[in-house]
């Protein structure tokens, strides 16, 4: 999404990616487009929470983590079938328009928002990055709520023209790469846990499961190698 999205704000005509924010793309031409690439970044996120959810179902957190990428995902997907209103300068030479419509895509816009701020809390927390998750949803925090209030400025007339699109893309892109570079991480926990667990397995001393299957009759007979010698 990351690079379709730079690309096509710089590309576009009339377009500027500093003040018009990332839906506005669906709007014109190249529009469709737009919306197949807000959808497919939806489901690779519904995808990942389920990544999330099974490989950190056993805490809470993780849980949680899980649930709110999904919903960042689903808040996409819905974002995607509500196309917003045309207004501060996008499309050229047509006029701001209100609708229901485009009210209902600023409300998912704002539940998106706080889900993503909220689930790099959350997923910091429980990978051992609490830290740095609390930094990164700061920074996701200060961007969204100043893109917000810039384009309310802007669609006022009180100070036009302003970097609100470039803010919406910081709080956006930092959430968006932070929950995949915690995906991997999660990722590769999970795999590092079963090759633990089989190499465990793997070096359980035979006089250890003697003990276990002597009641069955059942006795592992040892290596040669490890037989004392006389």
């Amino acid at each position: 999404m990351i690079g379709f999205v730079t690309v096509a704000g710089m590309t576009r005509p009339g377009y500027d990616p500093n003040r018009n924010w990332i839906s506005q793309l669906s709007l014109g031409p190249g529009g469709p487009l737009a919306t197949a690439n807000m959808v497919c970044c939806g489901i690779w996120l519904l995808l990942g929470a389920e990544g999330l959810r099974r490989r950190l179902q056993l805490t809470r957190s993780g849980r949680w983590a899980a649930v709110l990428v999904f919903w960042c995902g689903a808040c996409l997907v819905v974002l995607a079938a509500l196309p917003t209103d045309a207004g501060i300068g996008y499309p050229p030479d047509v006029a701001p328009t209100r609708t229901g419509v485009g009210f209902a895509h600023q409300v998912v816009a704002i539940v998106l928002g706080v889900a993503g701020v909220a689930a790099a809390v959350v997923l910091g927390r429980c990978l051992g990055l609490g830290r740095v998750g609390a930094f990164v949803a700061v920074v996701m925090a200060v961007a969204f709520v100043a893109g917000s209030v810039l384009v309310v400025l802007d669609d006022a007339g009180v100070l036009p023209g302003n970097p609100s699109g470039l803010f919406e893309r910081v709080a956006l892109f930092t959430g968006l790469v932070w929950i995949g570079l915690l995906s991997l991480k999660a990722a590769a926990r999970g795999q590092d846990a079963g090759r633990e667990e089989d190499v465990g397995r793997a070096k359980v001393p035979a006089r250890i499961a003697n003990a276990g299957r002597r009641e069955t009759g059942l006795v592992v007979e040892r290596p040669l190698s490890e037989r004392p010698r006389p």
